[in-house]
């Protein structure tokens, strides 16, 4: 096995960029010796199939993490008494090798359908990863100036969630996260789309959402919040016990589109997805309630199919992100670094559509 010398450990620990003193590093090698003594003890006594190399970087940091967790609250007095007691150091090595073998013989993996080289994922990741680097510059987490970007970006991040699921093989679990990211693109796609007045709107519901969880430190403020819900649920003709659903959705009220529903209500599935336009995605949703309610569907669906439907749903999510990224960064970026990304849409873009239709094809085919 490739073992290094105390030198190479040392570099090893420096380049992790741990809080770990160099007085420490001493003990740090001494449990990497007896960590990588156990495993070839392991080797040579034929338990395992045989390991013809090690990860030292990997058990090295195993060890760092291990050390620091343990003597995290240590002071400066423990933590000599903890190095001198030649069982700290056994005790580690033990837990590293055990966790070192585990996760690099026997790490258990789901069965997979796709892998991250494959261009359905690498080139739609690709594209995530540029533009959440782009979003990355601008001021976020200021809801009262940032809502759009800050649902943009948490839109994008789910949307690689949910694609770095499907290639780890976690398929229900994929299908039942792209539930949340069609609920916040349906949020986007009405604020992005009427903006101002809106986004105050929606902004005033954040807040009536706070203090109903009882989250308003002035309870004077807070009880004058509940004031103005009580009097604008009464403008509306609503109950008491609709304030739930008013403080949730009851900013759709500021859309012709929602007044003029002749079936709407104060919810997602008759409201906010109607009015953004999505509702076409309602049987596809219902699905993925049924499998974070645990239903046997959970259980029992099929994986495949499960992987192709989650693909299209957040290629077709992709598609309308991409745009809603593009107003935003259009009239706030120069020249020169509009030209870069327009060449890159060039390049990308039209290669994402065609394996999007190739990928549809094969759901056509499935149905």
């Amino acid at each position: 096995m490739n073992i290094l010398s105390k030198d190479q450990v040392y570099l090893v620990i420096k380049s992790l960029n741990t809080p770990l003193k160099e007085e420490n590093y001493e003990f740090i090698y001494d449990v990497y010796s007896q960590t990588v003594e156990g495993i070839s003890e392991l080797n040579d006594s034929n338990v395992f199939a045989k390991i013809n190399g090690i990860n030292n970087f990997d058990i090295i940091s195993y060890i760092c993490g291990e050390y620091i967790y343990i003597t995290r609250n240590f002071n400066k007095e423990q933590i000599e008494k903890f190095n001198s007691d030649e069982n700290s150091a056994t005790t580690i090595a033990s837990f590293v090798a055990d966790k070192y073998l585990s996760f690099s013989m026997f790490n258990y993996h789901e069965k997979k359908i796709t892998n991250k080289y494959l261009p359905p994922v690498s080139t739609l990741n690709l594209y995530y990863n540029f533009i959440l680097n782009v979003l990355n510059n601008y001021q976020q987490k200021d809801p009262s100036t940032t809502l759009v970007i800050d649902l943009l970006v948490k839109s994008i991040s789910i949307s690689r969630c949910v694609l770095n699921l499907l290639v780890d093989g976690y398929f229900t679990e994929a299908f039942a996260t792209w539930r949340t990211l069609h609920e916040c693109e349906c949020t986007i796609i009405l604020l992005n789309k009427y903006g101002g007045s809106l986004i105050d709107t929606y902004l005033k519901h954040m807040k009536y959402a706070i203090a109903y969880k009882d989250g308003i430190a002035n309870k004077e403020e807070q009880d004058q919040i509940f004031v103005q819900i009580k009097k604008e649920m009464a403008d509306h003709g609503l109950k008491s016990k609709d304030m739930k659903k008013y403080i949730e959705y009851g900013w759709l009220y500021d859309l012709k589109e929602f007044n003029d529903l002749p079936n709407g209500k104060l919810n997602f599935k008759d409201g906010l997805e109607v009015v953004s336009g999505l509702d076409a995605y309602g049987t596809s949703y219902n699905i993925s309630s049924e499998i974070v309610h645990a239903t046997p569907l959970m259980l029992y669906a099929n994986n495949s199919n499960l992987y192709i439907s989650t693909l299209i749903l957040i290629y077709e999510s992709f598609f309308r992100l991409e745009k809603i990224f593009i107003d935003f960064i259009v009239p706030r970026v120069n020249k020169n670094s509009l030209d870069v990304y327009l060449k890159m849409r060039k390049l990308y873009y039209s290669y994402l559509v065609r394996i999007y239709n190739s990928e549809k094809s094969k759901l056509n085919k499935k149905n």
